[in-house]
């Protein structure tokens, strides 16, 4: 029995380690734009509001896009919308290249992001939906864990990285290298991701069919689970950080703000990084993905308030490790959980819908952490600890339910 369950292991991290690239690359693709776009369009006299649009462009697009990219992904399958996904990414870096040698960025930005919210969606959607079915019940969260995490550090790298390629390399040039390795990740997606499906004997459900199941509550908590850790963890920290680190004149290793915050903001997705394959693994092994979830949310409010009340930079660092591992601890338990309550032919639209969960709360954390921090320092951690703390009692109710399905399968009930 034991050397069956290491193959089928050895199987599931083989099938998601050949997913990562993708879903990595894309992020990070993405993620570059932003140290770019912004001071491209200065220097060619738009406006700010417009560059705020070109900026906030790809998010709206992808809250649009992700349910219908779902149902995509149910009918034709995670390989082919996974790859459909990166050849449009790369038409939307050629946009940039082509924004920038012209000097006519506006167009050329506004319609690539806009075209970026569906084809980073289709990585993002189809990239998850691969994992749960390459794990399947056994080793869900284990897929989950490493196919989220690359999810988690591909955008912030991107970030990280978009700053210094241009400095080397200019703008266009920067672009050009991140439509190169979206071309070669193409390439490895092609040869390596397997094809895999769920039940398609019969007809994949409608996609009316299937948002009527999010009234599932079950299904439901799940989404406001993942509104509540984007919305605090991707959303509030990582567009107030440089700002907190300003106000309270942390340094860290004689480093100006950017650095510093750009050293704490990596410090966070390390600790997060690390702590989704372990803690999706785990919750394989002791079948407690809602467990581990809602000790996760417990973690995360912990990290928030920290962030809120101890304001050296030894509290900050130990704040952003906290929310590290909460966060860590949320992604694959979720994703595992929603692969638990949906039929394999439904998958798709379900992780388009957690995605779509995911991008409102990361659309609205900045929104509403900007706007209390021009009035005190504390309050949007405290805010964003307080609505993550609401939905403890959702957490719990998984757990407590998880419970009693272990107990009753432990008496063969």
């Amino acid at each position: 029995m034991e050397r069956p369950l290491r193959e089928q292991a050895r199987i599931a991290d083989r099938a998601a380690l050949a997913i990562t690239p993708a879903v990595l690359l894309s992020g990070i693709a993405g993620g570059i734009a932003f140290p770019i776009l912004p001071l491209v369009g200065q220097r060619a006299g738009l406006s700010l509001a417009f560059i705020g649009v070109i900026l906030a462009a790809n998010r709206a697009a992808r809250v649009i896009a992700s349910p219908l990219v779902g149902l995509a992904t149910d009918r034709f399958g995670g390989r082919r919308t996974l790859i459909a996904g990166l050849l449009i990414q790369i038409l939307v870096l050629g946009l940039f290249v082509a924004g920038v040698l012209t000097n006519r960025p506006g167009p050329f930005f506004l319609i690539g992001r806009l075209l970026h919210g569906p084809g980073s969606a289709c990585v993002f959607v189809a990239g998850q939906s691969l994992a749960l079915e390459a794990g399947g019940k056994a080793h869900g969260g284990r897929t989950s864990g490493i196919v989220r995490a690359a999810l988690g550090i591909g955008v912030p790298f991107g970030v990280v990285a978009g700053g210094i390629l241009a400095e080397w390399f200019g703008d266009a040039g920067t672009f050009e290298i991140a439509m190169a390795a979206l071309v070669l990740a193409t390439v490895a997606a092609i040869v390596g991701v397997p094809d895999l499906r769920g039940d398609f004997r019969r007809r994949a459900p409608s996609f009316l069919l299937t948002i009527r199941g999010f009234a599932n509550r079950s299904l439901a908590t799940i989404g406001a689970l993942n509104f509540a850790a984007t919305f605090s963890a991707s959303g509030m920290v990582l567009t107030t950080l440089v700002l907190l680190v300003h106000a309270r004149h942390i340094s860290l290793f004689r480093m100006g703000d950017r650095g510093s915050s750009g050293a704490l903001m990596g410090w966070m997705l390390v600790t997060e990084g690390i702590t989704m394959p372990i803690v999706g693994s785990l919750g394989d092994r002791l079948h407690s993905h809602a467990r581990t979830s809602a000790l996760g949310l417990a973690v995360l409010v912990v990290g928030l308030a920290t962030v809120a009340l101890w304001q050296t930079s030894l509290g900050l660092g130990c704040a952003l490790c906290l929310i590290g591992v909460g966060g860590g601890a949320l992604g694959p338990s979720l994703l595992a959980l929603l692969g638990q309550h949906v039929k394999g032919d439904e998958r798709g639209v379900a992780v388009g819908m957690l995605q779509l969960c995911g991008d409102v709360g990361g659309m609205l954390g900045p929104l509403v952490g900007t706007t209390l921090l021009a009035s005190d320092l504390m309050t949007p951690y405290l805010v964003s600890a307080g609505v993550t703390a609401l939905a403890m009692p959702l957490a719990i109710g998984l757990a407590l339910e998880e419970r009693n399905l272990l107990r009753r399968a432990a008496v063969g009930l």
